[in-house]
């Protein structure tokens, strides 16, 4: 990988924290009011919107699109198979503890949720935010 995409992977990976922490506060106030459920899908719902804007802006600098919006909870989806396949492997054929090896498969598969999201974000996008900014 290139230093232009080394550098947006280690934004990708800073957002991904952030954003645990964004769902997880928004998911706790929530939960004061409305039952488990119901909070969990409305903070989902900020979070991944806020991942996607963040991505699209800060990570690939690139407008967002309705096109990279429906496609990026595919890297969430692509991120939750490879890491149960990976948590799977790990505990059944190697006999690790569950909680290292669910940690372990979360970064491992981080790479893959990151090509699937720059794919989502960029596939159809118009113009880069840098060039639309130079040329007002």
């Amino acid at each position: 990988m290139n230093a232009a995409g080394m550098r947006q992977f280690a934004v990708f990976a800073m957002i991904g924290a952030v954003n645990t922490c964004v769902y997880y506060a928004v998911y706790a106030v929530l939960n004061l009011w409305l039952p488990y459920l119901a909070a969990h899908a409305l903070a989902y719902s900020v979070g991944i919107t806020g991942s996607f804007l963040l991505n699209s802006y800060v990570t690939l600098r690139t407008r967002p699109t309705w096109r990279g919006f429906v496609r990026y909870p595919l890297s969430g989806v692509a991120g939750l198979v490879g890491s149960g396949v990976l948590l799977h492997l790990a505990v059944r054929e190697l006999g690790a503890d569950e909680h290292v090896a669910a940690l372990a498969a979360g970064v491992l598969v981080t790479p893959l949720s990151f090509l699937v999201a720059r794919w989502a974000i960029t596939s159809g996008a118009r113009k880069p935010v840098t060039e639309a900014a130079s040329s007002k």
